[in-house]
């Protein structure tokens, strides 16, 4: 992948086992971006557990439905912008269980937005007319 990558655009259908294709061209898109190596890491995470949401919740594992994941890396710019698309109805982000709430400690899922929000500078979620939902993670070079 060249080293002035500005773009990358993939479409994948809704089957979990493409989540580490995604997350390796992720790490291929970073490698010269000026992320830090250290930071690379859990910024993967981060994109896995939007991935795997989109598939998961959005599509509801609908394989004839698409995951849209749009990296950007703009010239000159202090940030990487990543959005991941899929094609459901989206949900309030407001009203997520707390997972540190002692409650949901042991829950098995609920976790994958407060983990993002953690490892990434910001987190939007976008309605997309007439159907789908996405979220975009931007990530600060001079925080990485």
């Amino acid at each position: 992948m060249p080293a002035d990558l500005k773009e990358l655009n993939l479409k994948v259908s809704s089957r979990l086992e493409l989540t580490d294709m995604v997350e390796e061209y992720f790490r291929l898109f970073v490698k010269n971006s000026g992320v830090s190596p250290e930071r690379t890491d859990w910024i993967a995470l981060s994109i896995r557990e939007a991935v795997n949401n989109a598939i998961l919740y959005g599509n509801k594992q609908d394989p004839s439905k698409t995951v849209e994941i749009i990296m950007e890396n703009p010239a000159g710019g202090n940030s990487v912008a990543i959005r991941i698309w899929d094609e459901g109805e989206g949900f309030d982000v407001n009203n997520l269980p707390d997972p540190t709430k002692e409650e949901n400690l042991l829950r098995p899922h609920g976790r994958g937005i407060f983990l993002i929000r953690q490892f990434v500078d910001n987190v939007r979620f976008i309605c997309r007319s007439p159907r789908g939902f996405g979220i975009e993670l931007t990530i600060n070079r001079e925080n990485s």
